[in-house]
This record gives C-alpha cells, sequence and structure tokens, in this order.
C-alpha cells in the first residue's frame, strides 16, 4: 500500500502563528486600552464632565497615556501585520513629517510644538498597533468605544439636560450629551452607524451590534447636526455596496482624490474671489456662516502659500482673531474645512505631497482587487472609513488632528493598505494515511508547506 508522508515542516519558512500565543496579558490590555482610546478621542468633552473643558489639556494627555501603553505593550506581541515599505506609504507618511516638522516656521512655535509632539508619538503608537492587534479587533475596540460614548452621552442629555441638551436660541431642544457641540454627537452617532452596520452585514454580528446601531441613530437625530445626517446615510450606503460591487470598490478608490481635487477647487475659488460665500446658480451659500471662517483663513495664505503657516500656526497668531472678531463678533479657532486647513498649515506642498499619496492610495487598492478578485474586509473597512472622513472634512477639521482617533484612522487605514499578514504555520504533524496507487506501483508524496507537489 502506498502511503501518504508529510514531514515536518521547515520553521524557518514559517511565521509562529501556529503556536500558543506568547505573552497572552497582553491581548486584554491592548483591547482595552482601544476601547478606552476610542471613548476619550472622539471629541471634546463638556466643562462638567472635564474640568477645564476645551481650555484644558487633561483629555490630550490621558489619550497620550493610553497610546503609550498601547505601543508599550506591543514589544511583548508578535507582529499581526507586516508594513511593507513601498513608494505609497512614504509619500503618504511625507505628508505627516511635513505637517511634523512644520513647527520650525510656525507663527507660534510655542502652540505648534506640543501638537506636533503629540502627532508623532500617536502616528507611531498607531503603527505599533496596527502591527500588533488584528485587526478586526481595532475595528470591534473602536465599535465598543463609540458604543460606550454614545449610550453615555443619551444618559446625560436624558438625566442631565443643563448639560446634554442646548439652550441657544439657534438650537434649543438639540443634544450634545457629553461634548461641547451637537456636531461632535451627530458624528460620532454617524461613525457608530458605520461601524455597527459593517457588523451586522458580517457573520461575526452580535446582539450588540443591532444596539449599537440603535443608539447611534438616538444621537444622528436627536443632535439635529445635518452633516452628522448627511454623514450617517453615506455610511450604510457604501458600506453595503462595497461588500456587494467590486466595480464600486473600484470607483470608491478614487474617492478620496477626486475629493481632494474639489477641496483645493473650493480653496482656489475663495482665493481667487474673495467672497464670503460659495455663489452657486445665483444662491450663496455660507454653510451656517463656515464660509466666514473660510474666506479669512484664505485672506492669509499669499503670505505663506507654499509651507504654509506651521503646525497650529495660525488661529493662534492674536492678530488673526482680533481681525475676525472685530468683523464678526464671535470667533472659533478652527477652520471648519480639512482641505483649507492643510493649505494654511502646510501650504501647496503639503497638499500636493497629501493629493499624491491619496493617488497612489487608490491605485494599492486597484492592485489588491485585481490580485485577489476583491477587496478583503479590513481593506474595505478602512477605504469607506477613509472616504466619510474626507466627506466630512468640507465643512469639519478632522485632517491633521494630533489626538483624535477618527484622524488616526486615516494613517491606520494606509498601513492597513500597505500591509500584509504573516502566512500562518501549518500543524507541526507527521502521520501517515493510505493513498491509492498510482499505475505503475510508483508512490504520491505531498509535502505540506513547498510551493510545489
Amino acid at each position: 500500500m502506498n502511503t501518504l508522508r508529510t514531514r515536518r515542516p521547515d520553521r524557518r519558512r514559517f511565521s509562529q502563528a501556529a503556536r500558543p500565543e506568547e505573552n497572552a496579558w497582553t491581548t486584554p490590555l491592548v483591547k482595552t486600552a482601544v476601547v478606552c482610546i476610542a471613548f476619550f478621542a472622539n471629541g471634546n468633552f463638556h466643562e462638567k464632565i472635564m474640568p477645564g473643558g476645551e481650555e484644558s489639556n487633561i483629555q490630550q494627555y490621558l489619550i497620550l497615556a493610553l497610546w503609550l501603553l498601547v505601543a508599550l505593550v506591543s514589544y511583548f506581541r508578535r507582529a499581526a501585520l507586516r508594513i511593507e515599505a513601498s513608494a505609497g506609504l512614504g509619500v503618504g507618511l511625507a505628508f505627516y513629517a511635513l505637517a511634523v516638522i512644520s513647527i520650525a516656521w510656525s507663527g507660534n512655535f510655542a502652540a505648534s510644538l506640543p501638537k506636533g509632539a503629540a502627532m508623532a508619538i500617536v502616528l507611531f503608537c498607531a503603527w505599533r498597533l496596527t502591527r500588533s492587534l488584528a485587526f478586526d479587533d481595532i475595528v470591534e475596540g473602536y465599535l465598543l468605544g463609540l458604543f460606550g460614548l454614545c449610550a453615555t452621552a443619551i444618559v446625560v442629555a436624558i438625566a442631565a439636560p443643563d448639560i446634554g441638551v442646548l439652550k441657544t436660541w439657534q438650537h434649543a431642544g438639540q443634544w450634545n450629551g457629553i461634548f461641547v457641540t451637537k456636531q461632535t454627537l451627530g458624528i460620532d452617532g454617524a461613525l457608530l452607524l458605520f461601524f455597527s452596520s459593517y457588523r451586522l452585514l458580517d457573520a461575526s454580528r452580535r446582539p450588540w451590534h443591532y444596539a449599537a446601531a440603535a443608539v447611534a441613530l438616538v444621537c444622528v437625530i436627536a443632535s439635529g447636526s445635518r452633516g452628522g445626517g448627511a454623514l450617517a446615510a453615506v455610511s450604510v450606503v457604501c458600506v453595503y455596496l462595497t461588500r456587494q460591487s467590486t466595480r464600486f470598490a473600484r470607483g470608491l478608490a478614487f474617492a478620496p482624490f477626486v475629493m481632494i481635487l474639489l477641496g483645493i477647487a473650493l480653496v482656489a475659488y475663495f482665493v481667487a474671489t474673495g467672497n464670503k460665500y460659495l455663489v452657486l446658480f445665483d444662491t450663496e451659500f455660507d454653510f451656517t456662516e463656515r464660509s466666514f471662517i473660510w474666506q479669512h483663513a484664505l485672506r492669509f495664505y499669499p503670505s505663506a502659500p507654499w509651507f504654509g503657516h506651521g503646525l497650529n500656526g495660525f488661529w493662534t497668531l492674536k492678530d488673526v482673531k482680533d481681525i475676525f472678531v472685530a468683523q464678526h463678533g464671535w470667533f472659533l479657532d478652527d477652520y471648519h474645512d480639512g482641505y483649507i486647513a492643510i493649505v494654511m498649515e502646510t501650504g501647496a506642498i503639503g497638499m500636493g505631497v497629501f493629493a499624491c499619496g491619496y493617488l497612489l492610495y487608490a491605485l494599492r487598492l486597484l492592485a489588491i482587487i485585481r490580485r485577489g478578485g476583491a477587496l478583503d474586509r479590513d481593506t474595505g473597512v478602512m477605504l469607506v472609513h477613509t472616504c466619510l472622513v474626507f466627506f466630512m472634512d468640507f465643512t469639519e477639521t478632522v485632517f491633521m488632528r494630533s489626538t483624535n482617533i477618527t484622524s488616526t484612522f486615516l494613517a491606520m487605514g494606509l498601513f492597513v493598505a500597505y500591509g500584509r499578514r504573516p502566512r500562518p504555520a501549518p500543524e507541526d504533524v507527521s502521520r501517515t494515511r493510505p493513498l491509492p496507487a498510482r499505475a505503475g506501483g510508483r508512490d504520491r508524496r505531498l509535502v505540506i508547506g513547498a510551493d510545489r507537489y
């Protein structure tokens, strides 16, 4: 009788993924840290929730401490993802490097240095997290953190309306939950709906994913945020179509690059016209007075066109604030447009690097689809998340946030797109079992792990 003989695999040829997990204590620690980061790094808390409110850095220090814990623990874990060095990843990271070093020419170095340092630390820690924890676990941790955050916001709005419900004449009755603004609650609700929809369309869904979707809808509706509502609708449509249609995924891969071009066109319009409004079909749009902020900021663009005013180096200038307050009677140190933020803080060079990085990102995704016939679910969910952030940045500023996890996930999307999972090792076995003989009595041998047999 002929037999099928399997020989021991060469340990040098395989990863160690099949062996029992080393330092198993690190897994619950890292997962818990991810949940806590998602809870604390998704918007500024109300001053009655977090002492000092927006003026305090306590929340940012806590987020940095959690990220540093993740990075430290990651050195006790095996790699879950190997990130390949490539031109696309290099260009993508070059944008972040430019943003960090732009503090050198900032108009307010003292204000720029802490933000640049925080951005560098968080990006490094995010790289360590993406390498050391399965991406599916990262997504679940982000979802649970958002779930806890939005559920807490609902409880506060109901139990403590003096904190969680707005009383201003413009927004009276709308919920802000535990946040400073209603927009933050609406956007977080939309992101929670996105991640819960992603889970509900997958075999890994659990009962709490239905509860998360319900909580997300309450937050989006009760906040009255139009941006959050639009984001929620787009997220559900995109996550469904990406899973159903490879053609749609191919087109969506170029959506970030196309939105960058639209953002550049918006910048060019306000620089060229000096208008306070966006005029379309003889109708003026001010996007709830956001265009006033855009026009005011872009008036200063010609003074630093190539490399910008540096990270956090524009709105922190006293003259910039004083002029705006004199003209409008109110002030927000926020561009309310991520594309304008890039142009103002890293200049035309920064915007060019950013655009090239996401063009290469789109080509990378096309290569993945061409190689595998479809996007794997990790890359797919990150693509939709990236598109949502780019969509959001037309009226909010998420790009170049130093500790906001939604901004950090953009970089993690690059890591996932340019990464590959270590090939698992086969079981270390030695066994024989019968195999029908070939004509001529010759043996058939299968060598497990070999490239050919």
